[in-house]
């Protein structure tokens, strides 16, 4: 994190402020508090969310983006996946007022790193998006590398699902806001990146989140 930190902070205007938040969401291992130390040290805004509970991924966003203060949010995994160039593209249409919210769109290259299964559930997501949202503005909803002003923070807060179709939900109600502009970018994945496989489980999951964001009213 901390290398990544740095990449970004070196890449974008040096009178930028940058405050990072961390969330831990509900681990209650691999968690050394001497790394969390280290980061606290060795970056001059820094928070960190220790949630009690696991939440999902969506809850725990929630949790760090109702706490920022700054003109713009990025968020992304722990791990960055993706190449440094994306997330300074993704400032830099932010910083210049180019959008309300930046969407990473993965490329070929992307997909072509991902484990089967969940290469499949990806574009079957997509599929279904072109076949019962045609509102979407940018179909691949999934990418981990999303921005937004204070109008997409806004909505992104009125989000409610727990796991990894709140990213959905996220574009589908910004997509019925005639006053949000949306820009999307491609992403590619960075070197030496090891994607997780997805769960059964989790697949059935996020198809009932699916159903729930498809007759959901507007919010």
């Amino acid at each position: 994190m901390l290398h990544y930190y740095t990449l970004f902070k070196e890449a974008i205007p040096a009178e930028t402020t940058i405050h990072m938040y961390l969330v831990n969401d509900g681990s209650k291992s691999g968690i050394r508090q001497e790394d969390i130390h280290l980061l606290s040290e060795k970056i001059t805004g820094f928070t960190y969310i220790d949630s009690p509970v696991n939440q999902g991924k969506g809850g725990a966003l929630r949790d760090a983006v109702r706490q920022t203060t700054g003109k713009w949010v990025i968020y992304t995994d722990a791990d960055y996946p993706y190449i440094m160039a994306n997330a300074v593209q993704m400032f830099h249409l932010l910083s210049t007022d180019a959008a309300d919210v930046v969407v990473g769109v993965r490329d070929e290259q992307y997909y072509d790193q991902l484990p089967l299964g969940r290469k499949i559930f990806s574009l079957s997501l997509k599929v279904m998006n072109y076949l019962f949202f045609p509102q979407l503005k940018v179909k691949d909803t999934q990418s981990g590398l999303k921005g937004f002003n204070q109008k997409g923070k806004e909505v992104f807060l009125k989000t409610r699902i727990p796991a990894f179709l709140f990213d959905m939900e996220f574009l589908v109600l910004a997509s019925k806001r005639s006053d949000i502009r949306i820009q999307w970018i491609y992403v590619q994945a960075r070197e030496g990146i090891v994607f997780s496989t997805m769960r059964a489980k989790t697949i059935l999951t996020e198809l009932a989140n699916f159903a729930s964001i498809l007759f959901s009213g507007d919010r």
